[in-house]
């Protein structure tokens, strides 16, 4: 009883800040926002009994990955700036855009997600479980999200050296 109880709270903590990350507007509210929202999902990891995996999402989630995104929010050095009010159309399309987003994300978990036998295995809780499912199923999608990182990355440099305004692009020599 007491676990279902800490997991609710934990669940209901992880809901209202990843809800924070997405309708703030500060990017670093967002972001710390983020931190606590990984710290909950730690916890429920705890409860699933996966020390490790909690662990990581710690260590890589809540370290490593929040200090790319705070570098890259304080590389960037966004103001405050007044915005054009979006025009009913945009409001339109976009609100239709996430209503079919919705609805497609309801029917696969319903469909495909919920309805699905429950692995044979156990869940993996130790380092070398880890490790082959990851690199021997998974090698491929693993490989992208670091490409993506590194694009993201490069992305952001070159819009924090056009901000800037040092009035030579990235790539260009400059003569003396």
């Amino acid at each position: 009883m007491l676990e279902y109880l800490i997991f609710f709270i934990f669940a209901t903590i992880t809901v209202v800040f990843a809800l924070v990350v997405v309708l703030h507007r500060n990017p670093v509210v967002g972001a710390l926002s983020l931190v606590v929202s990984f710290f909950a999902l730690a916890v429920m990891y705890v409860l699933l009994e996966a020390p490790f995996l909690a662990a990581l999402q710690v260590i890589v989630y809540a370290g490593a990955i929040m200090v790319l995104f705070l570098f890259v929010i304080m590389l960037l050095n966004l103001q405050h700036r007044t915005e054009e009010p979006t025009r009913p159309v945009q409001q339109f399309l976009g609100y239709t855009a996430s209503a079919a987003f919705l609805i497609g994300l309801v029917y696969y978990i319903s469909k495909y997600a919920v309805f699905r036998a429950l692995p044979d295995t156990p869940f993996a809780s130790d380092a070398r479980t880890v490790g082959v499912r990851l690199f021997e199923a998974y090698v491929f999608p693993f490989e992208m999200v670091s490409i993506l990182l590194l694009a993201a990355i490069v992305g952001a440099l070159l819009l924090s050296s056009r901000a800037a305004g040092s009035g030579a692009e990235i790539g260009t020599k400059v003569s003396e």
